[in-house]
């Protein structure tokens, strides 16, 4: 899928959204915390389910979000659901806007689709590109490449979707998203997050003074992961979709901001995460 064409089409879809209303709450106790940060080294990974991993040392803990250079800003949701779909609307009432879209400076960090099914995107003097493989469908596998040497490759079934989901240049560094029915991680600097993190799974990569923001899950619950150290609250559930009408409901993120709509306690919220350098 092409991730620019998607988040165009999904705009127009958007507009006919009736308006409604929210109000602003204040955000629960946003304080971070430390997860796993020593880097495991992996070879080819196959997307089967990811068993626990143990922490290998801890970062120390962070006071606040304004220290690692964060906004956080939610909302309840008043109308709508994952089923029937939330309302853009609110999200306007909310946090002034509608959705983030990527400006044209942007663009420039997104990989380019290459033959239909792979990516490419240069970095510094570097050239990345993943290719497909082995098209054994429904299993697939990619590679990654820096320069034509592999770095990292990862196989998974073809549904809706491809597999290889994007590619982007964040701080500098490569990350590539990948995801089946199975698993769902991101590869950033030839490093499974999912290892370095030991987190299950790994979703929606984005960039944020230039250091990286994603959905990670454990277990049964949801949290955001920045710069290496999970900020802000916990939730039961972030809705993360990549397909059809769900995906405009899904993670957005563009111009520097990241924006999700997430549950707790059987409560839903949208949720806005910005800089908060100036």
């Amino acid at each position: 899928m092409n991730l620019k064409r998607q988040n165009l089409s999904v705009y127009f879809v958007l507009l006919s959204i009736f308006a409604a209303s929210c109000n602003p709450v204040q955000a629960p106790n946003t304080t971070a915390s430390a997860i796993t940060t020593t880097p495991v080294a992996l070879s080819t990974t196959t997307f089967t389910p990811v068993p626990t991993l143990k922490p290998i040392s801890t970062l120390p803990p962070t006071p606040s979000l304004t220290d690692v250079g964060l906004n956080w800003k939610e909302c309840l949701v008043t109308k709508g659901s994952p089923k029937e779909g939330f309302n853009w609307a609110e999200v306007e009432t909310c946090f002034g806007h509608f959705m983030p879209l990527w400006s044209d400076e942007e663009n420039a960090n997104f990989g380019a689709q290459v033959n239909m099914e792979n990516f490419r995107i240069t970095i510094g003097n570097d050239v990345y590109e993943t290719r497909l493989t082995d098209n054994s469908f429904p299993s697939q596998k990619y590679m990654l490449y820096k320069n034509d040497d592999i770095i990292q490759s990862l196989s998974g079934e073809f549904t809706s979707i491809s597999p290889n989901i994007s590619l982007q240049n964040v701080g500098g560094k490569v990350a590539w998203e990948f995801l089946d029915k199975n698993g769902a991680t991101i590869i950033y600097d030839g490093i499974d997050v999912r290892s370095l993190y030991g987190i299950d799974k790994a979703y929606r990569p984005y960039g944020i003074n230039g250091k990286l923001i994603f959905v990670g899950k454990k277990g049964s619950l949801y949290y955001i992961v920045y710069n290496g150290q999970k900020v802000g609250t916990t939730f039961d559930k972030i809705f993360i979709a990549y397909c059809c009408e769900p995906a405009a409901w899904s993670v957005q993120y563009g111009k520097g901001t990241y924006l999700f709509w997430g549950s707790r306690n059987e409560q839903w919220y949208m949720v806005e995460i910005t800089s908060a350098l100036k």
